[in-house]
């Protein structure tokens, strides 16, 4: 077997490289991270005309849309390293950074901007795209694939459902701007959100994919991937799920990945031609103004500058083990046209010292596991490992964790699929039953009690039938061994009128009123206690209601 080695210059092996394998978009958004102004070019002509056609969607305004799409690739070089590589999803990030920065554009417009905040913090906090980080990679071949899918999909919602996504999506509205919109309740535009949304996917994939147990923090998620929240409320919502023990990343992931097709559907317009040159020269004079910064060096002092004192910032996030320094190393250093690092000519001349300060000044800049008397000290090696047991002890916390999330996870679909099951097999039994066949029935609403819950009740009963119902709505899930115990207070007689557990869903629980009770007065009482009942009601008092 021979060994045959060929000598390119730089220039020619690249061009060979760029010739015989197409390059990806990750590999695109790869150079963009190490500053290569022609793949930034080269991105804009792969994603362009959608961009351009989206944001033109929103704003309306075909100035406005070019200013926006120049801002769009200046932010993709400034903020490249908010990307998250691993999960190689570039279109729904360069789908979500277009339309947040449009929005963002129509509610400065509007005013309706969070005042306070610097533009890095807006730029950071609600333009820059938040994205799961189990979501599955999707790149813009792949989504120009499923346009009939999802066109057809979106045309398989009612009118209703249809436009209650466009105004949030396109329009950029917020939910309670929406229910100004339809004269609706503001609780109805956000149950709306969420079924055009699940329906939308389950037209899309031919299966239900949804977290049907109800939890609020889920919820937030269809109004969230819409981007129709408030400012502050985008902030705050991502926050939430950040914090939570338990969340659906994957549903996060998939429904992201869902609404960033929804522009594909548009009938695409070329961006005027001068708009490519513009914005290639900004991002040129963009690249030329932070290396001339870079070099500058403000003061004839700079050797007094101790390395305490310089600041340097590090920024992560990028492919492999790329890192970004700036620090004042970097000010003194350039390369030269074969890539070599040299010393620039006006590095600052140390004047000459006397030994004694030599010294002091070696003992400074050495390693600390080095010293002038000739023996070695042991604290870099003991530095050293302990930097590598707790880089260990990292990865295999990490492992456990993951592992646990994904168990929980996992967990959490099989009850869902539980918890659908039950639904529908009791889908079309009354959903309470003899509740319709009480004499004289009446109702009785209960409210907190100034305990830190958010919970209330009503419960119907007849004094003739002698029985009633309880219907709860938004009490804790209790452990084991408790429980909670209906008490009836007739003309100062306790009586515990039954025992019963919540459950995930809200429901009514029968009881019977006792025999001796005809008239009168009547004070109830939701009370926790043991799961095996108490025999006098007990001080924690969830709910309470009366009726004379």
């Amino acid at each position: 077997m021979f060994l045959l080695i060929i000598v390119f210059n730089k220039t020619t092996l690249g061009i060979i490289l760029s010739l015989n394998s197409p390059v990806s978009e990750l590999e695109l958004m790869q150079k963009i991270f190490e500053s290569d102004s022609n793949a930034v070019e080269n991105l804009y002509d792969k994603y362009a005309s959608l961009l351009y056609t989206f944001i033109k969607k929103i704003i309306k305004d075909k100035k406005a849309t070019e200013e926006v799409l120049e801002d769009v690739f200046l932010t993709i070089c400034k903020k490249i390293n908010y990307f998250d590589f691993e999960t190689k999803n570039i279109y729904p990030w360069l789908i979500t950074l277009a339309k947040n920065k449009a929005v963002y554009n129509l509610r400065k417009e509007k005013n309706q901007v969070s005042n306070g905040k610097s533009g890095n913090e807006i730029e950071n906090n609600l333009v820059i795209p938040r994205l799961s980080h189990l979501s599955e990679p999707l790149d813009m071949d792949k989504a120009i694939e499923y346009k009939d899918k999802i066109e057809k999909a979106l045309n398989s919602l009612t009118d209703a459902q249809q436009y209650v996504i466009y105004l949030a999506f396109y329009e950029g509205l917020p939910q309670d701007e929406i229910a100004d919109r339809l004269k609706i309740p503001l609780q109805t535009v956000e149950s709306k959100i969420k079924i055009s949304l699940v329906k939308l996917n389950e037209n899309f994939t031919g299966t239900s994919y949804s977290f049907s147990v109800k939890n609020q923090i889920v919820d937030m998620i269809y109004p969230y991937v819409l981007g129709c929240l408030k400012d502050d409320e985008m902030i705050s919502v991502y926050n939430t799920f950040k914090s939570s023990e338990i969340f659906p990343w994957k549903l996060l992931g998939k429904y992201q990945n869902l609404v960033s097709l929804l522009p594909v559907i548009l009938d695409l317009e070329e961006p005027p031609v001068k708009l490519r040159d513009r914005i290639v020269e900004l991002l040129n004079k963009s690249k030329d103004e932070t290396d001339k910064s870079s070099f500058q060096i403000s003061s004839p002092d700079i050797k007094e500058l101790k390395p305490e004192e310089s600041e340097t910032r590090y920024e992560t996030g990028g492919p492999g083990n790329y890192e970004r320094v700036e620090s004042f190393d970097e000010m003194i250093v350039s390369r030269n046209p074969e890539g070599e690092n040299v010393k620039r000519a006006f590095e600052p001349v140390i004047p000459f010292k006397t030994t004694e300060e030599t010294i002091e000044e070696k003992k400074y800049l050495y390693p600390k596991d080095i010293s002038f008397d000739g023996k070695r000290s042991y604290s870099g090696i003991i530095t050293f490992i302990f930097v590598l047991i707790l880089i260990v002890a990292t990865v295999i916390a990490y492992l456990f964790y993951k592992d646990r999330s994904d168990y929980y996870e996992n967990r959490i679909e099989t009850l869902n699929k539980r918890l659908q099951t039950l639904v529908n097999e009791n889908l079309n039994r009354p959903e309470i039953p003899g509740i319709g066949e009480l004499k004289d029935p009446q109702t009785v609403n209960l409210k907190t009690t100034g305990l830190t819950v958010a919970g209330s009740g009503k419960i119907v009963f007849s004094f003739a039938d002698k029985r009633g119902y309880l219907h709860i709505l938004n009490l804790p899930l209790l452990t084991s061994e408790k429980a909670y115990q209906l008490w009836g207070n007739f003309d100062g007689d306790f009586v515990s009128l039954g025992l019963f557990k919540v459950s995930s869903r809200p429901d009514y629980y029968p009881f019977t009123i006792p025999a001796a009770v005809t008239r009168g007065p009547v004070e109830f009482y939701v009370v926790e206690s043991t799961a095996a009942g108490s025999k006098k009601p007990g001080s924690k008092v969830y709910l309470r209601g009366s009726i004379d």
